[in-house]
């Protein structure tokens, strides 16, 4: 039997990182196409959690990033389309709400059906660019995966179909199962002369 061909689109830190158990079983089970749109292409935000997770390099690497905001948002919608268009895939995987996910506004024009994971998030700061990508995202996407009950209720009341939402919990539960062992191997204490208990690690951006 011909396996069901899904891609996934990705360009930053978060989502490597939180799909790359998703990636795996992709890989198994379907003929999976991975997109990198380059949103983060700097090797401390990109290569580094490729290599880190095991995961394999993606399919495509599409460059998007311009000169401007606009300018990279607009060549993530327009890349994308012209790899999804070239693929034909069956299904696109998204995950959140970075401006790679805008490339699921390519897919719908397409015709390909959107799987949304880690939808309905909201903030209601409309501040925030991500809230704007949340929610273009959400109501395009013809199956909405968020993790809480809480994020489902949104949804639901902003009028989603409830049989097109599935809530699945976080993804980031198999990553740190899968690579715990490492995580405490790890000798990243020794190497920065920290003390063990003694540190909190925040890592945060905002540009609002």
């Amino acid at each position: 039997m011909e396996k069901m061909k899904v891609m996934t689109i990705l360009g930053t830190r978060p989502e490597i990182i939180r799909l790359s158990a998703v990636i795996q079983k992709c890989d198994t089970y379907f003929n999976h196409i991975l997109v990198h749109t380059g949103q983060n292409w700097d090797y401390t935000l990109n290569q580094v959690f490729f290599e880190d997770l095991g995961l394999r390099a993606p399919d495509y690497y599409l460059d998007s990033v311009g000169k401007n905001l606009g300018e990279t948002m607009g060549n993530i919608i327009a890349k994308s389309y012209e790899v999804i268009q070239k693929e034909k895939p069956d299904a696109l995987l998204v995950l959140g709400d970075t401006n790679s996910a805008l490339s699921a506004i390519s897919a719908k024009r397409l015709k390909v059906p959107i799987f949304h994971m880690e939808a309905g998030n909201r903030c209601w700061d409309w501040n925030v660019s991500e809230m704007i990508n949340r929610k273009i995202v959400d109501h395009i996407s013809d199956i909405n995966l968020p993790y809480t009950e809480h994020s489902r209720r949104y949804l639901l009341s902003e009028g989603l179909d409830g049989k097109t939402i599935f809530v699945t919990g976080s993804p980031m539960r198999e990553v740190l199962d899968n690579h715990m062992q490492g995580i405490q191997k790890s000798d990243v204490l020794e190497r920065l002369s920290l003390e063990k208990n003694c540190y909190i690690l925040v890592s945060a951006h905002r540009e609002e």
